[in-house]
């Protein structure tokens, strides 16, 4: 399995726009932090699920919810993919019973076996 290991986790007020060239690649969505581990997704339902998931493991002590951005960019002096993540400071999503029932719904609502992606 291979997974992205991020160079850096940035703070920020605002997203950038998604953008998609040859050299640079970023896309808004939101990143679930499993202890010190950050994953992204690019819709709040099947982010807030996996962070929820996850947070019922007895080796998850806490978890977060954010908006964010992933992105990949090719550094000619490291001759490799750069990959950043964008969180936006204190713009976590409410988690109570309420969203939790809501939201996970609304994910188990688009899932489909025959497919790996979410459909809303």
């Amino acid at each position: 399995m291979m997974r992205v290991t991020y160079d850096e986790v940035v703070p920020v007020e605002r997203l950038k726009r998604p953008i998609s060239s040859p050299h640079l690649e970023r896309a808004n969505g939101f990143a679930v932090r499993l202890e010190d581990e950050w994953f992204w997704f690019s819709a709040l339902e099947p982010a807030y699920t996996f962070g929820r998931a996850g947070r019922m493991s007895v080796q998850v002590r806490s978890w977060d919810l954010v908006e964010a951005a992933t992105e990949a960019r090719f550094d000619n002096a490291l001759g490799r993919d750069v990959f950043t993540l964008y969180v936006v400071d204190g713009a976590g999503v409410e988690r109570d019973a309420a969203t939790d029932r809501r939201i996970v719904r609304r994910f188990a609502d688009g899932v489909s076996p025959r497919s790996s992606h979410w459909n809303p």
